[in-house]
């Protein structure tokens, strides 16, 4: 896992780098991705960035079924990193019924054939021979031309993409050190992740990393969201203040009353013995700072797996699931 997670500048590099993708059809009311795990979240960094730009709103389906006002108008990405994924083909298949324009992003698989069968708008190849995860950052410069090509968003995005760049190769690149020192503090610990609005993907991001890679139990929550219900529930069980480590990930572009919060919530954390840490990038055009923290979560992820001593890339429980559900289809 480390030679993807290392290669992130450079993979980010070559995607910045490529020419926006024109696509027929529009104008689009909506636009839609589907997919699963790994593979959705490509969409989840780019639709963050892009409500800035958007006059259209962007749903994220994570099942079997479309929404029933998912037809003809809708731009529908369907991303599946294996091009097999069960949920997200049967998905893609109401959209081809409904009308929709449907675009296939995937290293191969089922996707693949129905992009040179001609049943797709357009299909995108992404590298192969990662695990879905590991190409994410493929995946979201791949959503980001996509959108440039359409006229939907600015190019833009590319100069916030090269000041990722300079703070990967600077000073400022994220400290291994004391990442690789919380994931020994933690690695006994389930971990809590919360984020302002604006970093929620980041926040998944960590979740989704911490179990695939770590094998570890984690969840996530938004703020001011949490602030309404979950900040009650660290009252019990007692037992909270030996068992969970809370990691606050955050960026200069926080809403200032989000900061507000933040710093309240690090007050009551402290004053409750609680361990924490807030991990605030340093400041950067927004998307700099989402990958930055997203880069941040993939290198803490890796280091929690060495402390657990387990190889990151297999995913042994989801593959006997994926067995299981052969058997009984």
């Amino acid at each position: 896992m480390w030679e993807w997670v290392r290669s992130l500048a450079n993979d980010w590099q070559v995607g910045m780098e490529a020419p926006p993708i024109s696509i027929d059809g529009g104008p689009w009311q909506a636009i839609v991705t589907i997919g699963m795990g790994g593979s959705a979240f490509g969409a989840e960094v780019v639709r963050s960035w892009a409500e800035n730009y958007l006059r259209i709103p962007w749903a994220i389906v994570r099942d079997y079924s479309l929404p029933a006002w998912v037809e003809k108008g809708a731009l529908v990405l369907a991303a599946s990193y294996s091009g097999n994924t069960e949920e997200t083909l049967e998905a893609t298949k109401q959209a081809l019924k409904r009308g929709a324009t449907v675009v296939g992003l995937a290293s191969g698989g089922m996707l693949r054939e129905w992009g040179e069968r001609g049943m797709l708008t357009a299909f995108i190849a992404l590298p192969e021979g990662r695990p879905p995860r590991a190409a994410v950052p493929f995946s979201i410069t791949t959503q980001f031309r996509l959108l440039e090509g359409t006229g939907l968003i600015p190019s833009t995005w590319r100069d916030e993409g090269q000041a990722l760049l300079k703070l990967l190769l600077s000073a400022a690149h994220p400290d291994m050190g004391r990442l690789k020192a919380l994931a020994t503090q933690w690695k006994d610990r389930f971990i809590a992740i919360y984020a302002p609005t604006g970093y929620e993907a980041i926040a998944l991001r960590a979740r989704q990393q911490i179990q695939e890679n770590g094998k570890h139990l984690a969840w996530h929550h938004i703020i001011p969201e949490m602030n309404h219900n979950e900040i009650v529930g660290w009252e019990y069980p007692t037992s909270l203040r030996e068992g969970v480590g809370f990691w606050i990930l955050s960026g200069s572009h926080t809403h200032p009353r989000n900061s507000l919060r933040i710093g309240f919530i690090e007050k009551l954390l402290e004053e409750r013995g609680f361990s924490y840490l807030h991990w605030k990038a340093p400041n950067a055009p927004y998307l700099a700072e989402l990958m930055w923290l997203f880069h941040s979560v993939d290198i803490f992820s890796v280091y929690l797996a060495e402390a657990h001593n387990v190889d990151p890339v297999p995913v042994r429980i989801i593959d006997r699931l994926k067995e299981y559900l052969a058997q009984e289809a």
